[in-house]
């Protein structure tokens, strides 16, 4: 189980916790826009990740990667990828990986996107497929 908890949704991105088993890093995405294609984060909730050929991944990785991890069935949206991306500009419905949080070319961001896209494609390795696990930060009471 692939889990990502956004704890803060604002005008300049969406970010989140992403996590697999003991590892994490930091995520962006762009904020809610009623779920428009290129241009909105996608619902909370459960999704199959898939690996495929991907012309993003292969841009944003400097041909590093040629194929990266789909988030599939998503009602009304296509072609969700987990990729390399500092601000939420970078993204057209995707998510981006970091290993901090930051400011980059003045904005709010994720930092070092490349280095926790590769860590997370290494985390991802040992399967075809994954579920994705997508919730709002929720407090928890002792």
């Amino acid at each position: 189980m692939v889990e990502l908890e956004r704890w803060a949704y604002t005008p300049v991105g969406v970010f989140g916790t992403l996590r697999i088993g003991r590892w994490s890093c930091y995520t962006v995405e762009r904020p809610w826009a009623g779920n428009r294609p290129n241009v909105s984060c996608i619902p909370e909730g459960v999704y199959p990740l898939r690996m495929r050929r991907s012309g993003v991944v292969t841009r944003s990785t400097g041909g590093e990667y040629q194929e990266g991890w789909e988030v599939c069935d998503v009602p009304g949206r296509t072609f969700i990828m987990l990729h390399p991306a500092n601000t939420m500009d970078d993204l057209e419905g995707c998510i981006g990986p970091g290993e901090d949080i930051g400011v980059v070319r003045g904005k709010w961001s994720v930092t070092h996107s490349r280095a926790a896209f590769r860590e997370l494609m290494d985390q991802l390795d040992e399967r075809d497929e994954w579920t994705l696990d997508i919730r709002p930060f929720r407090v928890q009471w002792p």
